[in-house]
């Protein structure tokens, strides 16, 4: 690290407090000193824009870009640019970290018609990404949907190879959602004839809308996924024996991407800390909560600590992944590469996926093992910073398989997560809690184009900001652990 340009006024003043008289006074100043400065230090940060400024940059930069930054395209290039640019002027080192990834990309919207009659407008059909590309002719062949009860229950429509039995060979296939994940569904029909695959929503809470999805791997027919009130409809047609034609028109295969990874000066034995985020968004929209907050707040935080990480006994990690709306290729690339002996000294990860939701809720989440002593800190800390400040907050022990989390804790690394919420819906008790709008979803913008700078409440965001930082100045610098708890309240 360039420490000319790293340290400021208050770094260097607390630099001569710790080399200077006995040693525990040294640490008692330093305790103080690393505490005022920090709180200091994110103030003034705040003052300026704080992690909205990068935002707005980001968003800059999808509209100068087509309208996205999705993975592989000049959006997300630029958006990299942007991190690593800010990254090196605080002084830290920074790396590109090249890899490929499977892409899909859309050419025309999707076509499902009965007849002569259109079966789904286009806000209702969402093509699978990986989903095969064709144009078929078929009748319905619906996969026992079981949609008798009222209101529905739970579904494992598809999950087995026993659920084809009797399916038409040439038919398209109706499945409803639930249980099992999109692709043995899908693979199941392809084994047993489908030339198409339609996806009902389950109809259980939360899950009655349009929606998008997933296959882990490119398939050869078309599959699509609209709401559940159609796949009724989709059902009556079957029984009626009504053909159908389903179109998609799409191509995939694989591009180069890139992680941002930005090091403070790493002796390369001590304990390590890694906080992420994934910088990539879908290509529906510009991605600024989802997620250009967590990379907003993580890079915030980054450049509000440079100074004072300069000198932590624990080396850090700020990272920025790629491919992350393509199935977490960029943090699994990252893990996959480190040698056994740095993936030993990693103590911690962080990650920050959407922080800034207008209809939020904040939740900490992942496990609080028993052993894990830097992410129980960690955790100790950004609970009572939120505590502090009156905010409430919703604890939840589980790590979400669905972001870069899960990378780390499949490796046996211990992981905490700050999130406000995606398309879910708020629930009654939740909108008791912390306002907003219950039954409504906590981005109502999640993956669609007005995910924009207007998505974004920005109070949440500062105050995710904030958590992070105070929780780094506890874990990374034992010294300011005692004063980490008080320095916050004075911001």
């Amino acid at each position: 690290m360039r420490l000319s340009k790293a340290l400021s006024a208050s770094a260097a003043v607390f630099l001569v407090a710790v080399l200077a008289g006995h040693p525990a006074d040294r640490l008692a100043r330093a305790e103080n000193i690393v505490g005022d400065a920090v709180a200091a230090g994110v103030a003034n940060a705040a003052a300026s824009g704080g992690a909205f400024r990068h935002l707005q940059a980001l968003h800059d930069i999808a509209v100068a870009n087509g309208g996205n930054r999705a993975a592989g395209t000049p959006g997300y290039d630029r958006s990299t640019e942007y991190m690593a640019e800010r990254l090196k002027e605080a002084g830290y080192l920074v790396r590109f970290e090249a890899f490929e990834f499977p892409f899909f990309e859309e050419r025309t919207a999707p076509i499902l018609a009965a007849g002569e009659q259109e079966a789904a407008p286009g806000s209702a059909l969402r093509t699978l990404t990986n989903s095969g590309s064709g144009d078929v002719m078929g009748r319905i062949g619906a996969v026992n949907l079981r949609l008798g009860q009222e209101p529905p229950t739970a579904s494992s429509s598809g999950c087995e190879a026993a659920d084809f039995q009797g399916f038409e060979r040439g038919s398209i296939a109706l499945i409803r959602r639930g249980t099992c994940i999109f692709q043995v569904k899908v693979d199941n029909a392809v084994a047993a004839g489908a030339v198409g695959v339609v996806i009902m929503n389950e109809g259980t809470d939360g899950r009655k809308d349009a929606f998008s999805g997933q296959l882990s791997k490119p398939v050869t027919i078309p599959v699509v996924g609209v709401p559940y009130e159609l796949g009724r409809s989709l059902d009556v047609n079957a029984r009626g024996g009504v053909s159908v034609r389903l179109a998609v028109d799409a191509v995939s295969g694989r591009r180069p991407t890139q992680n941002v990874v930005a090091d403070t000066p790493a002796n390369g034995r001590g304990p390590l800390i890694i906080v992420g985020a994934h910088l990539d968004g879908v290509p529906e929209g510009p991605g600024i909560n989802d997620n250009g907050s967590g990379s907003a707040a993580v890079l915030e935080a980054a450049l509000r600590l440079a100074p004072y990480l300069a000198q932590a006994p624990i080396d850090v990690r700020f990272a920025f992944w790629g491919a992350e709306e393509r199935g977490l290729v960029g943090s699994r690339h990252h893990v996959a590469s480190l040698s056994e002996e740095e993936r030993h000294r990693i103590v911690l990860y962080i990650n920050l996926d959407m922080v800034g939701s207008t209809n939020f809720v904040r939740y900490i989440q992942g496990p609080a093992r028993l052993g894990d002593e830097s992410a129980a800190m960690a955790r100790r800390e950004i609970l009572a910073h939120f505590q502090e400040h009156q905010l409430p907050i919703e604890e939840r022990d589980a790590v979400r398989t669905g972001t870069d989390d899960a990378s780390f804790s499949q490796k046996g690394i211990p992981t905490l997560g700050l999130y406000t919420g995606a398309g879910g819906p708020k629930s009654e008790s939740q909108a008791g809690v912390f306002g907003g709008e219950a039954g409504r979803p906590y981005d109502p913008c999640y993956h669609r184009a007005c995910d924009t700078i207007a998505n974004i409440n920005r109070e949440v965001l500062e105050e995710n900001t904030r958590a992070l930082v105070r929780a780094l100045t506890a874990v990374a610098m034992p010294a300011s652990r005692s004063s980490s708890t008080a320095a916050p309240a004075r911001q």
